[in-house]
């Protein structure tokens, strides 16, 4: 028993150092989709955001510009 109530003090303690992050407002995590239509610049580009446009679950839709801004990231790095 006395092993349980130290493991409990403990998960106590992580809570004291360890504060819980302030939430997200939903205002703040949107893409504006113009942004992305600015970036596209090959056939492949442009088929990824009718697909974020299309999509109505937001974590599918978040995991599609995630994907873009990747891409994205990687073809602008090609050049320099």
């Amino acid at each position: 028993m006395t092993l349980d109530t130290k493991k409990t003090k403990k998960f106590g303690l992580r809570k004291l150092f360890r504060p819980t992050r302030p939430p997200i407002k939903e205002d703040d995590e949107k893409v504006n989709l113009s942004f992305l239509k600015k970036l596209a610049t090959t056939k492949k580009h442009e088929d990824i955001l009718t697909l974020i446009e299309n999509e109505t679950i937001p974590t599918v839709r978040d995991a599609w510009i995630a994907y873009f801004l990747k891409i994205t990231k990687q073809s602008y790095g090609k050049g320099k």
